[in-house]
């Protein structure tokens, strides 16, 4: 069984690999874009001269290639690279300004940012810091988050418990072990089945690549159970998991505070 499944595995990579690259075109990663960091703009009106773009029909161009949904971080994305490939792309936001988590706002004189907190994995030569670069000439710079970057606080004042994140993999079930002692198997359990999961979860990936019939004929034979095991997890519930992994309410909402990620 073991053997048929490797053998699909390398048929459905190469297969994959010779699809999505077979063809010739553009490569927006051929050369680096990278450049010197340009001066900091801090004036709103500038600013929103390029994020507060109203819509007028007179500035939609002819001939487009693409039209995007949404100026998120994944649409602007998508835009830069299209363009950057030599397309002619439109994006569209029903919001006032363009951005999406990237936004930020000002609150009793502080700003505030949405969502670019929950970004990581950016420090040195990493691939998706090195995609960033790419699709931002270099423009982006990242600054480390203290650590703990975040703590879960449960129960009424008088009986306040605070649980902090920790960034790195071995020092976020470290810091939990000191915390919650009789739960080491709870929690190196936990951090397993995130581990096994994450792993698993290229495959999906690899499947949005695949041309749908081939998509369709993994998921309806079940083929795809077999070859990662993000599909046994992904018909659970975050509850379910956790309730089985301990009995200790607090390490549970420890375990569930980022719930959506996962």
């Amino acid at each position: 069984m073991f053997t048929i499944l490797f053998i699909v595995c390398i048929v459905l990579v190469i297969f994959i690999l010779k699809y999505v690259f077979g063809n010739s075109g553009s490569n927006p990663f051929a050369k680096d874009c990278r450049e010197p960091v340009k001066k900091k703009v801090y004036d709103e009106k500038v600013k929103n001269k390029v994020l507060k773009q109203g819509f007028v029909a007179s500035k939609v161009p002819d001939n487009l290639d693409a039209v995007i949904i949404g100026s998120g971080i994944g649409g602007l994305g998508l835009a830069v690279m299209l363009a950057k490939v030599g397309k002619k792309v439109l994006v569209l936001e029903q919001h006032d300004r363009a951005g999406g988590c990237c936004h930020t706002f000002t609150e009793k004189g502080f700003e505030f940012d949405v969502g670019i907190h929950y970004i990581g994995d950016l420090l040195g030569h990493t691939p998706f810091r090195c995609m960033l670069d790419q699709m931002s000439n270099g423009q982006l710079q990242w600054e480390p988050l203290e650590n703990a970057y975040d703590h879960v606080i449960l129960g009424p004042l008088e009986n306040r418990r605070s649980y902090p994140i920790c960034s790195g993999s071995t020092r976020f079930p470290e810091e939990l072990k000191k915390r919650f002692p009789g739960e080491e198997k709870a929690i190196d359990d936990y951090m397993r089945l995130v581990k096994k999961t994450e792993f698993g979860i290229w495959l999906l990936l690899l499947l949005k690549l695949c041309p749908l019939p081939l998509a369709k004929f993994l998921i309806h034979t079940g083929l795809v159970k077999h070859l990662s095991s993000f599909f046994k997890m992904a018909p659970r519930s975050l509850t379910d998991v956790v309730n089985k992994l301990t009995e200790n309410k607090d390490l549970r909402a420890v375990f569930t505070y980022i719930f959506g990620t996962y």
